[in-house]
This record gives structure tokens, sequence and C-alpha cells, in this order.
């Protein structure tokens, strides 16, 4: 990419009327002004379509493309078949940039050859505007630097960079013939391999630049039945990937620790789907219990932090009684969250 190259950025929408203006005013008024601005419309149906048409006919930098509802990871798609710029970038409806936010990574891109870079976000819990809502500490915890792809891949394993793209900035050769897998939700952690596999150079800066929303209804933290499958999914895939390319990029350490993280993902989706689903299948509750069983015995439970091996405990001998400590301690977590934004 060039200096004052043309970034692309894609923007899927699906129903968040109340959010997307913050959003899309937030990439308008980047002090990067070369710019081609992709919102896909998923088949919104509470007026989110018709925000973007408007914002088209105010700047000529935006484009919209409108289609029936197919999912976040088909918008997404549908933004990439169609972008012209020589960098690309995504950002999620509901969370918005910092003014300097394009600007700073296309920058270091020119500086250090980058074929991607990444920047720092904090997590804001709020319906109501980004910046009025409690953050919590800027990630992800990688310092600043240039990393070769194997330390970059490494780093994406370890958990030290996060597997989302709504972050970073990437030439337009790395995303070539790689798309988000459609039908499924979490389409990044199966998603984010692939991407930073074909990056010779990863250039972390430190600025926080980004800003996420969690809220409740959004895709991530909504579990139905479906999204915990496509959760596992993913999750599995990354698994793979990382045991495909143990040792020759990946230590065995790190092998059992991406398990691990699998692992306890499992767990958590157990407790979440039995204790908080409104109708929860009891058949399937019991399979997925043996499926978390199976899944402890090929690992070292004794690695685990403390809380998931008390829960995997609790989920051999006792599940019940599981299924009836969690929303407590639920209440107590967010209370806590409440309080001290941790």
């Amino acid at each position: 990419m060039d200096s004052g190259g043309l970034v692309s950025v894609i923007i899927p929408v699906y129903n968040v009327r109340p959010y997307i203006e913050e959003a899309l005013d937030s990439v308008l008024n980047q002090s990067y002004a070369n710019l081609e601005i992709l919102l896909v419309d998923d088949g919104s149906t509470d007026g989110s379509g018709e925000v973007c048409d408007a914002y088209a006919k105010r700047d000529g930098r935006v484009r919209v493309i409108h289609q029936e509802n197919r999912g976040l990871s088909a918008a997404r798609n549908a933004g990439l078949e169609r972008m012209t710029g020589a960098a690309i970038a995504f950002l999620d409806p509901d969370d918005a940039y910092d003014e300097h936010a394009i600007e700073a990574m296309a920058s270091a891109m020119v500086r250090e050859d980058a074929d991607m870079v990444l920047c720092r976000y904090t997590k804001h819990a709020t319906t109501g505007r980004l910046a009025d809502g409690r953050s919590v500490r800027p990630n992800p915890p990688i310092a600043p630097g240039v990393y070769d792809r194997v330390s970059a891949l490494r780093a994406l394993a370890d958990g030290t960079i996060n597997a989302t793209v709504w972050n970073k900035l990437c030439k337009r050769g790395v995303w070539r013939d790689i798309r988000f897998p459609e039908g499924h939700v979490y389409e990044d952690i199966s998603t984010c391999m692939s991407v930073f596999d074909r990056c010779g150079r990863v250039c972390v800066i430190g600025q926080t630049l980004y800003y996420y929303r969690t809220r409740a209804g959004s895709i991530t933290y909504s579990d139905t039945l479906e999204r915990i499958e496509d959760r596992m999914l993913a999750r599995s895939v990354f698994s793979a990937f990382v045991e495909a390319h143990t040792p020759d990029i990946f230590s065995w350490y790190q092998l059992a620790h991406v398990q691990q993280s699998q692992f306890k993902v499992l767990v958590r989706n157990w407790i979440w789907y039995a204790s908080r689903a409104e109708n929860p299948d009891d058949t399937y509750i019991e399979d997925f219990r043996r499926r978390v069983l199976r899944e402890g015995q090929a690992i070292d439970a004794q690695s685990l932090e403390l809380k998931v091996r008390v829960a995997y405990r609790m989920l051999r001998v006792c599940p019940r009684l599981l299924r009836l400590l969690y929303p407590v301690y639920h209440i107590i977590r967010m209370a806590i969250w409440k309080l001290t934004g941790r």
C-alpha cells in the first residue's frame, strides 16, 4: 500500500438503529480521508438500511449494498467482493473508531511495510454512547512492535493477539480467496488464522483506537443452541490448525494452551445453556455433558484455572447443583463488574 492509498472500510449492518449513526460518524470523521465505506445492509427491518442510504447521499465515499438477511459472514463477504481499496478494515456497526484510527494504522503499514497492522481496543458495557460506557483496560496485551509470520501466529495461539478482524488493517492481498464461513457465527475465530498465515510482517501499535461495545442482544452475547455449536466449531477449527502445525510453528505448550482454552469454552457453554436457556433440551444437556467429560479426560485438567477445575468437578459429580449455583455466581460477577469494570 502506498502512502495515502485508498482504504476500504467494510461495515455489516443488521438491525442496529440505536448505534449505527455513532459508528458511521466515527468513520466519516476520520483524519484519513481517502476512504471507501461499504455498508452492507443485511436485510434490516428497523430502519438501519434507511440510515445507511441517508449517509450515502451525504458523502460520496459511502456505498450501500442491500441484500436479504443472510448473516454476518455473508454481509462481510459481500463487502470483500466489492471493495476496491489497497487495504481493508472492518468495523462492527455498534462499535466506533477513534478519529485517528485509520491514519495511524495506514501510516504504520507504509512505514513498516506490514501486511497487517493492529491497534489496541477497549470494551464498553453500554447501550448508550460508547464514550459514556465503562471501559476495561486496553487489549490485546501483546507489546507494540513488528512480528514475523511465525511470531504473530504464536501470539494468536497464546491469546496475546485477539482472533477478530475489527481492530486490524490488512493489505488487500492477504484476503485473496479468503472468505468468512457463511451460515455460522463466531466467524472471526475460524478465519483469522488463515489471514495471519499469509502475513509476512504484522505491526502492533500501542494506541487505543477501537471502541468495542458489549451489550445484551448482540450476536456475540446471545447464546442459543445453534450459536453454542457454532462457537465450538470455530474453536475446533482453530485448535486443529494449531495441532496440524505443531511443532513446526507452535510448541507443545502452545497446543496444550489452545486445547485447554477450547475446553474452558466447552465448560462455560454447558453451564450457560443448562442454567440460562429459556427452554433447555435436557437430552442435549446430557449429551453435551458427556462430550465435556470426554474432552476433560484428554487434557491436563489440573493445569486449568481454579474456577474451571471446580466447575468441571461439579459437572462430573453433581451437575444439577452446578446449574443451580451458576445464576447466583453470575449475579455476583455482574455486580463486581458494575462496581469495578473488571
